[in-house]
């Protein structure tokens, strides 16, 4: 018998940590750090479930409770989080279809109208047969090399050029942990978000707050480059064991012929390499990504949905979607 329940009590840093340690499937976003920073910038409870079987512990389950108005939403992740997984941890040894049923018993227990669960390990056939609804998604994954010659060979010959002219062209790359970081970062962001004209999908205290949490952990990679003493590219990757998952990257548009963003995105695997990263998750689409040896990866978004919440959610979507575009039309 398989049964989910809340986590009793309170537990620090080291204990979920050192606990989430024994999951090969474990994530950057499963860490405290991230539950902290999810909880601090979304302004949400964090809720902890034990999976047990046989009254042994056998996986554990975070996510986020979200309340609008009378619904109730369980978030492991939900979108605007800059979350790409959370999701269950489990043992080897629990049969996903009993998760899967236990977990909507829990949805019902629990009196929740939605939730939505990403991970790596969920099997998307087994979530079908028991009628979620799953949505797919895309990421590109590339495994980093042992040293910078292996890691530019793995590119495309056009991105070797552009690596190798940006070294001609006299760009100094540089991991950094400079506080002035975040104030160039945001602004080469807006830019980037303006040529759309759009705003930023997050704030600049959100990036802040990402900093504070992970940069004494070592587990963030902030680079920037400079071309005559000006930062005219940045970007943000995170780490955890042998992964690195991207954040986001931003540059200045006057300098874009000079390929900072490549020689960024270089700079960034060989740190992780040198820190015993082998994959690298460069989070959302765009084909551009696969010149840096990358493979394209379909991921799923499984969605248990009441009354109808789902579809009510995509023609929302669909309405924000039409009314920015009608916007930019008139502006």
């Amino acid at each position: 018998m398989l049964y989910i329940r809340r986590m009793k009590g309170s537990i620090n840093e080291d204990e979920w940590n050192s606990i989430i340690s024994r999951y090969p499937s474990k994530t950057i976003y499963h860490t405290y750090e991230w539950l902290e920073f999810i909880e601090e910038s979304q302004g949400l409870e964090k809720v902890i479930y034990e999976i047990v079987m046989k009254d042994k512990i056998v996986g554990y389950l975070p996510g986020f409770i979200i309340k609008k108005g009378p619904i109730k939403i369980f978030g492991s992740p939900f979108p605007g989080w800059t979350t790409t997984y959370m999701g269950p941890l489990l043992d080897d040894t629990v049969p996903q279809q009993l998760f899967f049923k236990e977990f909507k018993n829990l949805m019902e227990k629990e009196r929740y109208h939605y939730a939505e669960l990403c991970n790596r390990v969920l099997d998307v056939k087994i979530a079908k047969k028991e009628n979620f609804i799953i949505e797919e998604g895309v990421t590109y994954v590339s495994e980093i090399k042992s040293n910078p010659e292996e890691i530019l060979s793995s590119y495309s010959k056009s991105a070797r050029k552009c690596v190798r002219r940006a070294m001609r062209n006299g760009l100094v790359v540089e991991t950094t942990a400079d506080s002035s970081f975040v104030d160039y970062y945001y602004s080469q962001l807006q830019e980037v978000f303006l040529k759309s004209k759009m705003k930023p999908t997050y704030s600049k205290n959100r990036v802040k707050l990402l900093m504070k949490k992970l940069l004494p952990k070592n587990k963030i990679i902030l680079t920037w480059v400079k071309y005559e003493n000006r930062v005219i590219a940045t970007r943000i990757d995170m780490i955890d064991g042998l992964w690195m998952n991207s954040f986001g990257s931003a540059s200045d548009k006057d300098y874009l012929k000079l390929n900072p963003n490549e020689l960024a995105r270089f700079h960034a695997m060989c740190v992780a390499a040198e820190r015993g990263v082998k994959y690298y998750d460069m989070t959302g689409g765009g084909t551009y990504k696969s010149k840096f040896g990358s493979e394209k990866i379909i991921n799923y978004r499984i969605i248990y949905s009441r009354f109808g919440l789902f579809w009510f959610r995509n023609f929302a979507k669909n309405l924000i979607r039409l009314k920015n575009k009608i916007q930019c039309k008139l502006n």
